[in-house]
């Protein structure tokens, strides 16, 4: 049997919601954290996990959250600037060993990827994902 996994989500958009409640749903410790109540209204009440309302890009916050105990931090805030400090945070300073920011600027991504950060990007997601549905070849490669 897998290891439960201990995870906290900061920002419930509509990734970290997703996210939250489908690592809950496979039976993780997961942490939703969101400055707005209503953000955290969408976890829904059957989400599994522990709620807390307040700044994830405090150092305070996230010691409350036992980010010193989690194996996983995914930041998913709607900024891209609060999702980078927020993994540097919890990557440099807390130790947590799976950092995942979510950031949509490339420049961002380069900054995460030299410090050893693997930043989720959607937009390399899809054209990555383009790609291997359509079997065309990229600039420079064959199929």
């Amino acid at each position: 049997m897998a290891k439960r996994a201990r995870i906290i989500v900061v920002g419930c958009s509509m990734f970290g919601t997703a996210v939250a409640r489908a690592l809950s749903g496979a039976g993780h410790d997961v942490i939703a954290v969101d400055m707005q109540e209503g953000a955290l209204d969408a976890l829904g009440d059957d989400f599994d996990g522990e709620i807390i309302t307040g700044d994830g890009k405090s150092a305070q916050m996230l010691e409350e959250c036992g980010v010193r105990e989690a194996t996983h931090l995914v930041a998913a805030t709607s900024d891209d600037a609060a999702n980078l400090l927020i993994a540097e945070v919890a990557s440099e300073v807390f130790g947590v060993p799976h950092v995942l920011p979510l950031v949509e600027d490339e420049a961002f991504v380069e900054i995460l990827e030299d410090r050893g950060i693997e930043p989720i990007c959607p937009h390399r997601i899809c054209e990555a994902e383009f790609f291997r549905l359509t079997d065309l070849a990229r600039g420079g490669e064959t199929p």
